[in-house]
């Protein structure tokens, strides 16, 4: 029996197990845009414990809750 040849990514069986989406879903309901960000080395070090402290998976999550008021930074 000949075995028929696909393009790559062709098979019906791929093609089959696909699932459309369309990516991360919207944690805070809105699209995000990358943005720039520049920051010392210590500054950065820094961040990190109070990141885990105050239970944010990221930078960028930090950031969006500071900026929604979610959290908020005393000196």
């Amino acid at each position: 029996m000949a075995q028929q040849k696909y393009p790559p990514g062709q098979h019906p069986n791929s093609q089959a197990n696909l699932v459309y989406h369309e990516g991360r879903p919207k944690v805070f309901g809105t699209k995000k845009l990358k943005r720039n960000l520049t920051v010392t080395e210590t500054g950065w070090l820094g961040l990190q414990p109070i990141i885990q402290q105050v239970g944010c998976s990221s930078v960028s999550e930090f950031l969006e809750k500071v900026g929604r008021g979610e959290l908020k930074v005393s000196a």
